[in-house]
């Protein structure tokens, strides 16, 4: 085939739209904090039972595609044809976003997997002894940085959301504490980073008496806990 052709059948594959699902991540600006991943309280309702492996089979999706995005460009430049060249540079940016979304979806979707085989957060951490799971954030805040992001370290004035559901038989989940409710202070003191909940609750003994302030949909209440656990 010669290279005109090769670009023009590049060209043409890569013109075609992308499957609507990736087009839906694309068009999500946050899949890491919205709530609309989650309405039920149960996790991000996925498209079948293995939700995981769909995300997995969409990476290499967006892989091969990429790698073809990265060859058009270069064979484009060779050839002197720019349109091919600014057609490749743009799908390499979208699907750069497309796999910006599927690294923050999926700890949340093999999260809910795990839930549903009935296997809950093991950690010991403060947040985790009382059933604020706090290890979905630290593999959206690790994949984000091991990618080159920012992480998810920076602060957030309206307090920490929970991004799984209260262990069962947790202190949160018995007081009635739901998956995206907002924990906003501990002992009247504003927290914005699991960094600063975590060091708010290790200011009590295992034991001791905790208030927090939990907000779900502008209105707060406070619930009284116990310091369950740590680190060893």
């Amino acid at each position: 085939m010669e290279p005109a052709e090769v670009i023009a059948a590049a060209v043409a594959a890569l013109r075609e739209p992308l499957p609507a699902e990736l087009d839906a991540l694309v068009a999500t600006e946050d899949h890491s904090t919205r709530q609309g991943l989650d309405r039920s309280g149960y996790g991000p309702v996925p498209p079948s039972a293995k939700a995981s492996d769909d995300v997995q089979t969409a990476y290499v999706a967006v892989g091969d595609a990429s790698g073809a995005a990265a060859s058009l460009f270069t064979t484009g430049r060779l050839m002197f044809e720019g349109a091919a060249c600014d057609l490749a540079v743009d799908r390499m940016k979208t699907y750069a976003q497309v796999t910006k979304a599927l690294n923050a979806l999926l700890p949340q979707v093999v999260g809910w997997e795990l839930r549903e085989e009935g296997l809950a957060c093991h950690c010991v951490c403060p947040m985790c002894g009382l059933g604020a799971c706090g290890c979905i954030w630290a593999s959206l805040h690790n994949i984000d940085l091991a990618w080159g992001g920012p992480g998810l370290a920076e602060p957030d004035e309206r307090g920490i959301p929970l991004r799984s559901p209260p262990r069962p038989g947790s202190q949160l989940a018995a007081a009635g504490v739901q998956q995206w409710d907002r924990v906003v202070a501990v002992d009247d003191q504003a927290v914005r980073a699991p960094a600063e909940l975590q060091t708010a609750l290790r200011r009590h003994a295992i034991g001791e008496e905790v208030r927090l302030r939990i907000e779900r949909d502008g209105e707060s209440r406070e619930v009284v806990v116990r310091h369950a656990s740590d680190l060893p």
